[in-house]
């Protein structure tokens, strides 16, 4: 059977046969994200007015920065899969396509790589930007 199959049946898209592993994808980085959440919440409520000292003294644990990290991670990861379905099924012109996810993805990069320095920074005891940097 050849490729050229009809793409519509009534009037309705017929399956290309792709995204179950985008859809796998998404749902295995929302089960990763479950514990991540419960436990990002548990240690902001047991940081809670402890103080910048403490917070500093946690960021510092490396179990901590390391699991921050992978939060971080999996966070920009989940959210570049599901902006990508929106482009996917509301934009229509390849070009457009094309161009909104190139943007996406270098968000979602820059994201991740301020993050993971911002992150690694405090772990190492640096102030989280130079000194007289910003305001």
């Amino acid at each position: 059977m050849s490729r050229a199959t009809k793409t519509y049946i009534k009037g309705v898209k017929v399956s290309e046969r792709h995204g179950a592993g985008e859809w796998t994808a998404e749902r295995l980085s929302s089960l990763i994200l479950v514990p991540l959440t419960l436990w990002g919440l548990w240690t902001g409520y047991t940081l809670s007015g402890a103080g910048y000292d403490a917070a500093l003294d946690w960021f510092r644990a490396p179990v901590n920065a390391s699991l921050l990290a992978v939060t971080l991670l999996v966070s920009v990861w989940h959210m570049q899969m599901g902006l990508k379905v929106i482009v996917d099924d509301y934009i229509h012109k390849p070009g457009s396509r094309g161009a909104l996810l190139g943007l996406i993805g270098l968000f979602c990069l820059v994201v991740a790589a301020a993050g993971v320095f911002f992150i690694v920074r405090l772990a190492l005891g640096s102030a989280p930007l130079p000194a007289g940097f910003g305001i």
